[in-house]
């Protein structure tokens, strides 16, 4: 019916434009004026452009044959801004009024040319505002992601944990490279002091027995003598355990700091089943006759 409609109004818009042409033909142009003037008019007239420009060209030819060039100038520079592919029939129109379209489409040249270039113009700085907004929504979504996969979790560190050796204190003030240094030297300097403790109860023991036994081979001196130089180790290695173990202590309290921020990522959750499902509503009726009822339902799937 759309296009029925539309086919009508156009061939009724050709008959008007052949009563005004007929009119202007006849050098009836008070008459044909008129109705070209209702033909192009924004509010009466055609919306069609190419029975628009046919209109515009006959009023504008009007116009000349009544000594209105002016107005007919102004006619002719809608035409051909509007529709600057209008190409007039050169039989329809006298020379004088073909010369006058070709001179003012001439000098529009320039002003169609800087409308082109306007036009680019805007529509490159429109795609690059749409460009960059997308680009900051795109960022934002990230940023918004990113905060989302993210959890900020503070730890309390503890002020005694920083006077326990064996790099306890480096452990906790987030230095593993100290902390192992600590711990591996102090360990082995215990497990060293260690060892020489029975080492020590050994010989000191093997000194007794040679006493007893009233030291023939003179090995009582020997055995004291090995147990003083043990002792002496000991001393030393436990010394040592000592000034290694107050400098981790020492070292820990220094750079102790109350607290610290750990990051830890965690997945964002899925979308879940999408649900593309749409509401039905329609009249019920029996067969010849009227709607007596609705229909309301959904259509669709969820997946």
């Amino acid at each position: 019916m759309g296009l029925a409609f539309a086919g009508e109004a156009k061939a009724q818009g050709r008959v008007e434009i052949e009563k005004a042409r007929a009119a202007y033909l006849a050098r009836n142009y008070a008459d044909a004026e008129q109705r070209l003037k209702f033909l192009v008019d924004p509010r009466t007239g055609f919306k069609e452009p190419g029975l628009l420009s046919q209109a515009r060209m006959y009023l504008a030819a009007t116009y000349l044959a009544q000594g209105k060039r002016p107005a007919a100038i102004e006619t002719l520079e809608k035409l051909v801004l509007e529709d600057p592919t209008f190409e007039p029939d050169p039989l329809s129109f006298p020379g004088d009024v073909i010369n006058t379209f070709i001179d003012v489409r001439a000098n529009l040249q320039e002003r169609l040319r800087q409308a082109a270039q306007n036009a680019a113009r805007l529509e490159a700085e429109r795609k690059a505002r749409e460009e960059a907004e997308r680009a900051r929504q795109d960022e934002w979504l990230r940023q918004v992601k990113e905060m989302a996969q993210e959890e900020k979790i503070t730890i309390q560190n503890q002020r005694l944990v920083a006077f326990v050796p064996f790099g306890a204190g480096q452990f906790q003030n987030h230095q593993p490279a100290l902390g192992w240094l600590f711990l591996s030297s102090e360990a082995a300097l215990a497990a060293a002091a260690s060892i020489t403790v029975p080492m020590y109860s050994y010989a000191i023991h093997r000194q007794n027995e040679e006493r007893a036994s009233g030291d023939i081979d003179q090995k009582a001196q020997l055995y004291r003598d090995r147990a003083s130089n043990i002792r002496i180790v000991n001393l030393s290695l436990i010394g040592a355990f000592a000034a290694v173990a107050i400098t981790g202590i020492v070292q820990a309290n220094v750079a102790y700091v109350d607290s610290f921020t750990e990051t830890k990522k965690r997945p964002l959750p899925s979308l879940g089943p999408v649900s593309r499902l749409a509401p039905i509503v329609s009249p019920v009726a029996t067969e010849g006759s009227a709607p007596n009822g609705l229909y309301v339902g959904l259509t669709g799937a969820l997946f």
